[in-house]
């Protein structure tokens, strides 16, 4: 199951990369953030993500 998790989180990051927007939570709601309006906490979320799947591969 975990696994499962962890792959599709990687998939999801590498398509947020790719596409240049990511949906973060943020608060009790989230918001998309693109890479041409804030470019650092855009890839900080991808590396969060990447970080996650990584965790949910390994870890569980």
């Amino acid at each position: 199951m975990f696994k499962t998790l962890g792959i599709a989180v990687g998939l999801y990051a590498a398509y947020a990369a790719a596409t240049g927007s990511v949906y973060a939570k943020s608060g009790a709601w989230g918001r998309s953030i693109t890479r041409a309006a804030s470019p650092r906490r855009f890839w900080t979320v991808i590396a969060i993500y990447a970080g996650v799947s990584i965790a949910l591969l390994t870890i569980f």
